[in-house]
């Protein structure tokens, strides 16, 4: 028997204001019932790389292959996992 793999939603972000630069990703169980959050600051990172750090991160985060639905702002991050 073949269990299915948790389903998860990757919310990922990066701001840059004045010299501060952060990544934050939350993940979250598709029903809701998990949540978990992270951020941190970055001061030598820059646009791409931040909005990278966050997915990578949140990634890095799963304890078990899982499906993931990614939700991000960035066109950059989601051209980059489409093509």
């Amino acid at each position: 028997m073949q269990v299915a793999a948790p389903h998860y939603l990757l919310f990922s972000e990066s701001c840059r204001t004045g010299n501060q630069s952060q990544w934050r990703f939350v993940l979250q169980s598709i029903d809701g019932a998990d949540q978990l959050e992270a951020a941190d600051d970055e001061p030598d990172a820059q646009g791409e790389r931040l909005e990278l750090l966050a997915v990578v991160r949140g990634l890095e985060a799963l304890a078990q292959p899982s499906r993931v639905t990614l939700v991000t702002p960035s066109r950059y991050v989601n051209r980059g996992i489409t093509c």
